[in-house]
């Protein structure tokens, strides 16, 4: 338990924020947004833990945190899913929590804010619960590239939804809009890489199968998670192993 507290560090615009909201008054308030929040990342932690990866980096922001997992992209997609979800769980079992231990102004304050983050949190905007909820869903469907699509896609819409939102009812949360932008293109610019290493990792290592699915045409980008494919070629099939291995050669062989 002391290592995975190691692991925790608040970002600096959290200081920040701490300054700012005590300086105009709001201590109590504070607190209970970062007791929120901070709960909310450790349910997530929990089911990490549970699934047996190993947690790099846990940083906490004035309104939600990220963590940072050692895990392969080719790692189950219904633990994905349950990850995603863990910390809206978390938030959800603290509703019973509060009512017994909180009264008056400082329970409906409570109320306002978990259901506040909850709702945020399931936005399926990059990088929110809801977002990677959404892309293990697609992976569930569509070959891993074509999620990564739906799953930008998605995001940018829903973006553009909540910046309209914001505008229209005068919510002001045009900080939040700031960080989630630049999260997005992060993400773009790792895109490439990511791509790569999913394909990598199919190369190098045996994951496990759901299905098995064939091809007639040698195209990677139909590999899907938890689904073995085989492709056709020259009256007979080869393994996903084989063609990749193909492809990598063939990247090498241009580069040198």
């Amino acid at each position: 338990m002391k290592n995975i507290l190691t692991k925790f560090h608040l970002n600096i615009t959290t200081y920040l924020f701490f300054l700012i909201a005590f300086l105009c008054g709001y201590f109590k308030e504070t607190i209970l947004i970062f007791s929120i929040v901070f709960l909310h990342e450790c349910g997530h932690v929990i089911t990490i833990l549970l699934c047996r990866y190993k947690i790099l980096k846990i940083e906490l922001y004035p309104f939600g945190g990220m963590t940072k997992i050692d895990k392969p992209i080719n790692s189950s997609i219904n633990k994905e899913m349950l990850i995603s979800l863990s910390g809206i769980c978390m938030q959800l079992i603290l509703y019973p929590i509060a009512y017994i231990i909180l009264e008056g102004k400082t329970y409906q304050t409570f109320l306002l804010y978990n259901t506040t983050i909850i709702l945020f949190n399931l936005l399926p905007i990059i990088p929110l619960d809801g977002s990677i909820f959404f892309h293990s869903l697609f992976e569930k469907f569509f070959p891993y590239q074509k999620a990564f699509q739906c799953y930008k896609v998605l995001s940018v819409i829903c973006f553009f939804l909540f910046i309209y939102g914001n505008y229209k009812y005068k919510l002001d949360n045009y900080f939040i809009c700031l960080v989630l932008f630049f999260r997005f293109l992060t993400l773009k610019k790792e895109e490439k890489y990511l791509i790569q290493r999913f394909y990598l990792e199919r190369y190098l290592h045996t994951f496990p199968s759901k299905k098995i699915e064939n091809h007639y045409q040698k195209d990677i980008k139909v590999l899907k998670k938890e689904t073995t494919h085989f492709f056709y070629d020259h009256d007979s099939f080869k393994n996903e192993k084989e063609v990749l291995k193909e492809k990598f050669a063939k990247r090498v062989r241009l580069k040198t």
